[in-house]
């Protein structure tokens, strides 16, 4: 994957990510929000990247809101 597209796909999940300055409290000082949605259609368009893969892989073995969202999907072979 070339270092643009690596670049690409990094901005499209940041452009995604909402901060919610609620959430940066003394309680939890790292929580922020994801689009969902977003993140997964940026992961299926970029599905013959290592990274996007590596990344969907943590993200569904490390955090049950992903893993609930994605098997939840109607159209999840677009994983594959």
């Amino acid at each position: 994957l070339s270092f643009l597209a690596q670049l690409k796909l990094y901005e499209t999940l940041l452009w995604f990510m909402t901060i919610d300055n609620t959430a940066f409290s003394s309680s939890n000082p790292h929580a922020f929000q994801i689009n969902f949605n977003s993140l997964y259609t940026a992961l299926c368009d970029q599905q013959k990247s290592d990274q996007a893969t590596l990344l969907l892989y943590m993200l569904l073995h490390q955090n049950s809101n992903v893993r609930t969202y994605v098997l939840a999907r109607t159209d999840i072979e677009n994983l594959v």
